[in-house]
């Protein structure tokens, strides 16, 4: 699109437009490559159009998907550099879909015809269908949606030939196990085992359809169009086959789905002898529950139903107290435990399958795949968009580094004249959320989780008071329980309430020794926390550990020469046919 005769907002829009209604889906700016969302299978994915990009120049043939994937392939191979494909744009643009694409290239076009080798490239292939069903969602805006952020870095020997993988996660959506907003669903793997789950994990796993738990019911949605749960289903069994998921550890993963699944059907009312106090409707379900941790019954309930806290006395174990939970408290500390095992259950999945892919011989080269979260603007924003949209920030930071920066300083050493282009560096907002001097926004949370830690509405009313230092900020505004960040893509107004408690993200110790303290050896190993340990230090908050994860892939993705894949959502509706300009316009 460079070479337009007039290069405006409009008459870019008008092309992508113009392209969209003639299926012609691929454009570049310069060396990104553009991406419209078709909604529709375009047959352009064919063994035989893949064919036909391998060993030519990225002018030679159509923009694609697959240009991008071999530009990336040829640098690595031709120039000894590490190679990156960073993929960004909003939920529903087509980010996974683009990397699927590029490891399927990548995969095809690679040498290598040892056994060792093929194996490396099923393995590569497979983590798709498994982390899809366990990390990503249907939304109201994607019926696909990632609901983590996953690295892949491909290993290469020095002859091109790939030997190993391994894959980073980011911030899985947990909140999501337990409550969706309405016409949205769990993760896919809830729907796909209790609408295929096998006669033996019926029997067994008490398992039924999704319309009899809560988790996966209370939100209406339990089919999605043009989504076949049962047939994907297959696929993840088929996935976990291939990365060498052993049938017993195939059995505790569905396991603990199930603990979860009843865990959602646990409901509260108040005491008989007090309204302050809780009691469990139906002591068979945590009767169930207990046979799947393997646990005892009366511990299951005692974490439901009441918390321990230790009074400290002077540097010593002080007393040590059951205190009652009422229904709400009971209510959130069910959630938490379901919530715990699940986020200890993905990053276990992700264990697994990068052990499963450690490099068979010397890796030389990588080529990374980015696809992370899109930025989010939603009409209720809380801790989870922030931390989204700081790493989109971030991202954002890489792009400006190594394109418009790089390009115009190259323009200032050749002496050549030009118009310099103004853009909007964001390293400021970066700074706003997470710098330490002058305080940013994390760094007030952290404050406020550590001054107010009984109290979840003391510690966001401290917040508020802490937030009051980034005001310096003309980026920052906050007022009346709420505060906005003027982020590159938008302002985003985010809700106090409730943002220390996720921030501070703490594991209850009464459900850390349920977990230790079950004869299930699996389950004990998704919590490998030492009880004995009395640390004086503050443990990470959800805040620190997005920030050095962030910081990291950064740092990995500046060593990288990187190809970038812009992705456009033509509409919000998911249709084939229709162009939404102002939407379009805005992205």
């Amino acid at each position: 699109m460079t070479m337009l005769s007039k290069i405006t907002n409009e008459s870019i829009n008008d092309n992508l437009k113009m392209r969209f209604e003639n299926a012609d889906i691929y454009t570049y700016i310069g060396n990104v490559l553009i991406s419209v969302n078709p909604f529709k299978d375009l047959g352009i994915y064919t063994p035989q159009v893949l064919k036909s990009y391998e060993n030519k120049n990225r002018m030679e043939l159509a923009p694609h998907v697959y240009a991008i994937a071999e530009g990336a392939f040829r640098n690595m191979i031709a120039y000894s550099e590490d190679q990156c494909v960073i993929i960004s744009g909003e939920s529903g643009a087509g980010k996974t879909e683009a990397a699927k694409k590029i490891m399927e290239y990548i995969a095809a076009v690679s040498g290598g015809n040892s056994s060792s080798i093929k194996e490396i490239k099923d393995m590569v292939l497979a983590t798709n269908p498994l982390l899809e069903s366990f990390g990503c969602a249907k939304t109201l805006r994607n019926n696909n949606s990632s609901r983590h952020g996953k690295y892949l870095e491909i290993q290469f020997n020095a002859g091109g030939e790939p030997v190993g993988a391994m894959i980073t996660n980011y911030l899985l959506e947990k909140n999501r196990v337990v409550g969706q907003i309405q016409n949205e669903r769990n993760f896919h793997i809830f729907y796909q085992f209790t609408k295929s789950a096998s006669d033996e994990y019926r029997q067994n796993f008490g398992i039924s359809g999704p319309e009899n738990f809560l988790y996966t019911s209370k939100a209406g949605c339990l089919d999605v169009p043009n989504m076949y749960d049962s047939r994907e289903y297959a696929d993840t069994l088929k996935a976990m086959s291939v990365i060498g998921i052993s049938t017993a550890e195939q059995d505790q993963i569905h396991r603990m789905l199930a603990a979860i699944l009843w865990l959602g059907n646990v409901q509260f009312v108040p005491h008989k002898d007090d309204d302050n106090m809780s009691q469990i409707t139906d002591p068979d379900i945590t009767a169930f529950i207990a046979y799947l941790l393997e646990s005892t019954p009366e511990l299951v309930s005692k974490v439901l139903v009441s918390r321990t806290i230790e009074t400290p006395r002077g540097g010593r174990r002080g007393s040590v107290y059951d205190v009652p939970l009422n229904i709400a408290q009971a209510e959130s500390a069910r959630n938490g435990l379901a919530k715990a095992i699940y986020d200890r259950l993905f990053d276990w999945i992700v264990m697994r399958v990068n052990q499963a892919m450690q490099a068979r011989g010397e890796a030389r080269y990588i080529i990374g795949v980015l696809d992370i979260y899109g930025f989010e603007i939603f009409d209720h924003n809380s801790f989870e968009q922030l931390c989204i949209n700081y790493v989109n920030e971030k991202l954002q930071q890489i792009f400006i580094e190594l394109t418009l920066k790089a390009e115009q300083e190259e323009y200032v050493r050749e002496k050549i004249e030009w118009t310099p282009i103004d853009y909007f560096n964001n390293k400021v907002v970066c700074d706003l959320i997470e710098a330490k001097r002058p305080p940013g926004v994390f760094a007030a949370m952290n404050d406020a989780c550590a001054t107010a830690h009984a109290d979840p509405k003391a510690a966001d009313q401290s917040l508020s008071q802490r937030l009051t230092a980034c005001s310096h900020s003309k980026h920052f505004a906050l007022y009346d329980g709420n505060f906005t960040v003027k982020h590159y893509a938008g302002d985003v107004t985010y809700m106090l309430s409730g943002m220390t408690d996720k921030n501070k993200d703490q594991l209850l110790r009464d459900h850390l020794e349920l977990c230790k303290g079950s004869s299930n050896s699996f389950l004990q190993t998704l919590f490998p926390e030492d009880l004995a340990q009395d640390s004086k230090r503050r443990p990470p908050t959800a805040s620190d550990r997005i920030k050095v994860s962030a910081n990291e892939l950064v740092t990995k993705l500046m060593q990288s020469q990187p190809s970038y894949i812009r992705t456009i959502k033509p509409n919000e509706n998911k249709s084939p046919s229709e162009f939404d300009v102002k939407r379009v316009l805005h992205q």
